[in-house]
């Protein structure tokens, strides 16, 4: 048999499996739950990628007992050591027909291997956040991706946690809100289906999903587009704090990243920017001053990229690099440009 390698994309609510073939055609995928360790553990992590690969299989012709050459698992918490060990044992130990190997990284570095080999900025905001530079000689730096307890400013979850905690605060008379905050008191009463705040705490503590509770974001989404202004507020914030994730790595930037015809490329990953015309403003304002700040620098203009493929594909691409081989991907045909800015 033809020898075929997967690859996984595992975020913080959705998970999606890709196989390939060694001349880089996608054979079959499948799509599943949230495969984030952090969040669901190491067992359940490792039964839900076992399920997703072993359907895939199945839509690919293929005996799920026999294993893929290689397995390049993309997840977001991917970059702790211990605990990719720790997923990578349970994988081996449980089910030894899943894969010849594993590779294991973050899912922003699986996004960068489906966009481009070159190198460029992975901004991650789906349920978490996370933004990570890949250099063009493969040296990394990273901003934020520590979780909704430390961090994910700009995520779904931030975007939901910054509206309910306006409505709290104002309702305590604790801070004054930047504007009325009627409607999202009523939406976040109908979200979570409940008709005081203490009835709240029971999805935020005893029964707590972060995938449940940054759903909200959505319907604070609908709020912005209908004009509601505390919504558009907080999805303004959310493009100035994304903006500054940006930002905290531009120091480390290697030259020839700010000098190809898109500029400083962006790859932008998550929900979140399917409402970017709500960040714009926030966002560009951040890097404007940021470039006004060093007037005679390489950062004149930049491109936000959005993937038209899963980052699977490209964790099947490390997946496969990682035991030596390499399958081609066409990058052009992964990616759409979907903003330029120019100072």
């Amino acid at each position: 048999m033809a020898a075929l390698f997967g690859g996984v994309e595992g975020g913080g609510t959705r998970s999606r499996v890709v196989l390939v073939a060694a001349d880089g055609r996608v054979l079959a995928e499948a799509e599943g739950p949230c495969t984030n360790h952090w969040l669901v553990g190491a067992a359940t992590c490792a039964e839900r990628i076992q399920e997703l690969v072993s359907e895939a299989k199945r839509r690919a012709g293929v005996d799920p007992k026999v294993p893929l050459r290689s397995l390049g698992l993309s997840l977001s918490g991917g970059d702790q050591e211990d605990a990719i060990a720790l997923l990578l044992e349970e994988l081996r130990r449980r089910f030894p027909c899943l894969s010849e190997s594993y590779h294991l990284t973050s899912d922003a570095l699986g996004a960068m291997a489906t966009a481009t080999d070159r190198g460029g900025i992975v901004l991650i905001s789906g349920t978490g956040s996370n933004c990570k530079l890949i250099n063009p000689d493969g040296s990394e730096t990273g901003c934020g991706g520590w979780g909704h307890m430390l961090g994910d400013e700009g995520s779904a979850y931030w975007i939901a946690h910054q509206a309910v905690k306006t409505v709290f605060d104002c309702m305590d008379n604790l801070q004054v809100p930047p504007h009325d905050v009627g409607h999202v008191k009523q939406a976040m009463f109908q979200y979570f289906q409940v008709s005081d705040r203490l009835g709240l705490l029971t999805h935020l503590y005893r029964t707590f999903e972060k995938a449940k509770f940054a759903g909200f974001c959505q319907i604070l989404a609908a709020g912005a587009q209908a004009g509601d202004p505390l919504c558009c507020h907080i999805f303004s914030k959310a493009g100035e704090v994304l903006a500054r994730h940006v930002v905290a790595v531009l120091p480390k930037i290697h030259e020839s990243l700010f000098q190809g015809e898109l500029g400083l490329p962006i790859v932008c990953v998550g929900s979140v920017w399917n409402s970017w015309d709500l960040m714009r403003e926030g966002f560009v304002r951040v890097l404007a001053q940021a470039r006004g700040e060093r007037p005679g620098g390489p950062f004149t203009h930049f491109s936000l990229l959005k993937l038209r493929q899963s980052s699977a594909l490209g964790g099947a691409s490390l997946g496969a690099k990682s035991i030596g081989q390499a399958l081609p991907l066409d990058y052009a045909a992964n990616v759409d440009v979907f903003y330029s800015h120019r100072f």
